[in-house]
């Protein structure tokens, strides 16, 4: 099912799902019911992103401003520089970092008590070629920090042992990407890639090992992920270019859940979150919302995913690292 309604972000905290709805010029945080949206504080600022709860609170940018919102109050926390903005966050140890998007630098923020916020690495520390960070996940299990990066570097994910103090780059190359999903021994990532058409890469983590699957879609020349998650067995991805969200049960073989050919460019805010035994998920546009039955029905569905060899983008990929040699062996 879809709505009209321009929701702009989704977050599932507890057994509740919030939303942020662009209303003429104001962003409002509201609570997603069945029974219908209520509406819980407005917000000033493009683009307005709930990144996640903590304290009792919901932790939301909107522009450059990140807020803490308590009940119907909203409390600015953190700024970054004007046009930039707020894209993930993520919790680790007790520990919340923030991951700033935009022009360079961008910055990670952590925090302990949502009040005294440290700016603890950038871009540029993980990769001085890069433009900006992409996204960013902690692995509890194996207490790591996990970044994608872009654009047009050479680093695309680096992980930290020491809470995002110091960076070692874990891949190094043509693929970029943006969403990270944690899946045990396994870290999924979703391509944004200039040169492949689409794809995702998977590190497993226990034998040190990556492998790519490359995708093409049907009647687009790319598919360009931002996001990733799970409900139940399968995989659920949404896509920036084209705005899309695709169901997978392999990582190989995706079928459409949902495609809107008239937004055009790269989308950042599709998303989805899993409520109940549903999918909620926005595109800035539109409010969606699945079920089971939706996904049996897609997946009987041609495939809107599939695998392709990639050879003429693996020697585009290879060039691409041969220009950047010197900083392929210098990070």
């Amino acid at each position: 099912m879809k709505t009209t309604i321009p929701a702009m972000s989704v977050k599932r905290v507890g057994n509740a799902i919030y939303i942020t709805i662009k209303d003429a010029g104001i962003c409002s945080v509201s609570e997603f019911r069945d029974s219908g949206i209520e509406n819980v504080v407005p917000l000033h600022g493009f683009p307005c992103i709930i990144l996640g709860s903590s304290h009792d609170g919901l932790l939301v940018s909107a522009c450059e401003t990140l807020y803490f919102i308590s009940g119907s109050e909203a409390r600015a926390i953190l700024r970054v520089r004007p046009g930039n903005w707020f894209w993930h966050a993520t919790e680790g140890d007790g520990q919340i970092f923030v991951q700033e998007y935009g022009e360079p630098p961008t910055g990670i923020y952590v925090t302990e008590d949502l009040r005294s916020f440290k700016k603890i690495s950038t871009n540029l520390s993980v990769d001085p070629l890069s433009r900006h960070l992409h996204s960013l996940a902690f692995d509890d299990s194996k207490e790591r920090l996990i970044v994608t990066l872009g654009d047009d570097n050479i680093v695309r994910v680096a992980v930290s042992q020491d809470y995002g103090y110091a960076w070692k780059p874990l891949y190094k190359g043509p693929w970029q990407f943006v969403p990270i999903f944690i899946s045990g021994d396994k870290w999924v990532f979703g391509f944004d890639s200039g040169i492949a058409r689409g794809g995702v890469g998977v590190y497993n983590t226990k034998h040190d090992e990556w492998s790519f699957t490359f995708l093409k879609p049907v009647n687009y020349y790319n598919a360009q992920f931002t996001s990733l998650i799970k409900f139940g067995d399968y995989y659920i991805g949404c896509l920036g270019s084209p705005t899309a969200v695709a169901v997978s049960k392999d990582l190989k073989y995706w079928s459409p859940l949902y495609i809107d050919s008239s937004i055009t460019g790269y989308n950042p805010f599709v998303n989805v979150e899993i409520w109940k035994d549903k999918i909620v998920g926005v595109t800035g546009k539109e409010l969606l919302i699945f079920d089971i039955n939706d996904i049996e029905q897609a997946l009987r569905s041609k495939p809107f995913l599939t695998p392709y060899k990639a050879y003429l983008d693996k020697v585009k990929g290879l060039a691409f690292t041969i220009k950047r040699i010197q900083w392929m062996l210098r990070l």
